[in-house]
């Protein structure tokens, strides 16, 4: 199952989302991608996409990170906690995922937020909507760590459990979604 977690935090060391993101990996493998390191310009809503099929911007979303989502078998988003919502970074992958619409049905989906006491279900809440805008599958209900300081997440033995929790989850479901797809497929 090839796994793509992606990062929505904009700290380039020591991000406690990427910490989380990456206890997982360890257990499922995959990629790491951290957005912050391409640029991805905001959606224009030009509806381009409708027409020709693709996103009309030309950048690193469209050359290197669309590629990466549609050849996944499941993503998992993470997401520091920023006015009870996913941050600024993140929001503009989901939004510029617009143009996608259709191509990432039944790929498994994991939610993983890192705040400080409030504002993380809003933060699930907002990828899990992104999960199922696309029909994917979302694994569970989403992994909250509590941190705000950099590293502090280590301390947070919940959080690491959940994210392990998750990366169990994402492998015993992917199977099951490859299986469907192939029955399905049989079929038609």
């Amino acid at each position: 199952m090839k796994i793509l977690y992606i990062s929505g935090s904009p700290r380039q060391r020591k991000s406690n989302t990427d910490y989380l993101l990456n206890h997982a990996r360890g257990l499922t493998g995959g990629s790491l991608i951290k957005l912050v390191d391409y640029r991805i310009a905001p959606c224009l809503s030009c509806w381009k996409c409708l027409r020709k099929g693709f996103c009309a911007i030309d950048d690193d979303m469209s050359r290197e990170i669309t590629p990466l989502l549609l050849e996944a078998d499941g993503l998992v988003l993470g997401s520091p906690v920023y006015f009870n919502n996913v941050s600024a970074q993140m929001k503009t992958f989901i939004d510029r995922t617009w143009s996608l619409r259709g191509k990432l049905r039944n790929k498994a989906g994991g939610a993983v937020v890192v705040g400080r006491r409030y504002g993380a279900e809003s933060a699930i809440t907002a990828i899990h909507a992104f999960f199922l805008k696309h029909d994917m599958i979302p694994v569970n209900r989403g992994v909250s760590g509590e941190a705000f300081n950099p590293g502090e997440i280590k301390g947070d033995r919940e959080a690491l459990q959940g994210v392990t929790v998750l990366a169990k989850r994402l492998l015993e479901i992917g199977p099951l979604l490859a299986g469907a797809g192939a029955s399905f497929k049989r079929e038609a």
